[in-house]
């Protein structure tokens, strides 16, 4: 265990002694054989350090500190011999009693002189005498997260497992235990970061039975002093489900103890794999053309611009679908398509009837009337029946040819 010293607590040694070991009577607890017990004082100068001592009917132990600010602490004494029941009793700077208890004593104390005596509850031996401060602030957390977290058989996603909230003192070391279900995914790839510094030590047990450990130990003294990832791993989709991966971590401030800190889930959609098929054909206007692709509910599914000699190709999921070609004045036309997985479906040739200016689905007096409105002129582009560039009597004579039409025209 790497000591830190109190800086905090010090010796009481020139206040309450002139020398270890020397001693003077007890009130607490005076033993009916023995009447007058000494109290040994003994030297503390370090949290977190174990220390020895002994304790009989005839020998007390008693042990000094002093705080310049509030803390809260546990004090453990732990027998090593004998058939000691160790009894602890906290008194303040004037030896009056605080609270007591058996084993081991939690206390939150303000800055002042205090002292913890030991003494046999009952029997008598060896013991090891421990003194802690509780941190109370948050030992950090573990995050896990994957990218993307939604994908398809056989696709892979990125896990990453990191720490947050890491103290000041940083963590000298930690050991992740990730959990999967194997049969959904399977793990790969597991990198780790320099989170814990430059080349860390690093050790992996991975058994692909669902259970993933990763331990992580800063080389030559370095720590993990902020938060960020730790390390990542591929995690590649067998089978369609909700795969749960749970990772969860012990941390190490270097003090020969762990930490335990509570696993933190991410959740991975496996869907099943979308079959493909492709839809072609070719629609003739002396416009550009728009193949549109329309799922049973009227949404749109795809949408491609036709080449210039009105070929089009399109690939969608595999389905039954309404395809619609639409051309600036000219009626649409539309019809029913299925698509199957790996295969092209051709639709028949189409050529789209000129003449539905004002696209109300009908060629009549009022599309006429739009050209009379705009002769020689350039715009509006849908009169431009033939893509001339010039609104005339041959874009009439285009519409007189479709005269009373109606659309959609169908295309099967």
């Amino acid at each position: 265990m790497k000591y830190k010293h109190f800086l905090q607590v010090f010796v009481l040694l020139a206040v309450l002694i002139s020398a270890v070991g020397s001693v003077q009577s007890v009130q607490a607890k005076p033993d009916l054989q023995t009447p007058n017990p000494v109290v040994v004082v003994r030297e503390l100068t370090f949290w977190d350090a174990t220390y020895v001592g002994y304790v009989d009917n005839s020998r007390y132990e008693k042990w000094p500190f002093v705080f310049d600010a509030t803390y809260e602490f546990t004090i453990t004494v732990t027998p090593t011999s004998g058939d000691l029941v160790p009894l602890l009793i906290l008194m303040d700077g004037s030896g009056t009693e605080i609270t007591s208890a058996t084993g081991a004593l939690t206390s939150t104390q303000p800055a002042g002189n205090y002292s913890v005596q030991v003494q046999p509850d009952s029997g008598s031996g060896f013991y090891e005498f421990t003194i802690r401060q509780v941190d109370n602030q948050a030992q950090g957390a573990v995050s896990t997260e994957v990218t993307p977290t939604s994908l398809t058989v056989g696709e892979a996603a990125v896990v990453t497992v990191g720490l947050n909230e890491v103290p000041a003192e940083g963590y000298a070391s930690a050991e992740f235990t990730c959990t999967y279900d194997p049969t959904l995914v399977t793990v790969s790839n597991i990198a780790v970061t320099d989170l814990f510094g430059t080349d860390p030590a690093t050790a992996i047990y991975d058994p692909q039975d669902g259970n993933l450990i990763v331990a992580i130990a800063g080389s030559n003294g370095q720590k993990a002093t902020t938060s960020g990832p730790a390390f990542t791993f591929t995690a590649t989709s067998l089978q369609i489900g909700q795969a749960t991966i749970s990772c969860s971590a012990r941390v190490s401030l270097g003090d020969d103890g762990l930490t335990d800190l509570p696993a933190a889930s991410a959740v991975l959609t496996i869907n099943d794999v979308v079959q493909e098929g492709t839809l072609n054909g070719q629609v003739l206007a002396s416009k550009a053309v728009t193949v549109n692709l329309y799922n049973p509910d009227d949404s749109l599914a795809a949408s491609v611009a036709a080449n210039p000699d009105g070929t089009f190709s399109m690939t969608a999921p595999a389905g039954t679908y309404t395809v619609e070609a639409t051309a600036s004045g000219h009626l649409s036309a539309e019809g029913p398509a299925t698509i199957t997985a790996g295969n092209t479906t051709t639709m028949p040739t189409i050529s789209l009837l000129a003449g539905d200016i004002d696209g109300n689905g009908v060629i009549d007096q009022f599309d006429a009337l739009t050209i009379g409105m705009n002769y020689n002129a350039a715009a509006p582009d849908a009169a431009d029946l033939n893509n001339d560039g010039v609104i005339n009597v041959l874009d009439l004579e285009i519409l007189a040819g479709n005269y009373r039409q109606t659309g959609p025209t169908a295309w099967q």
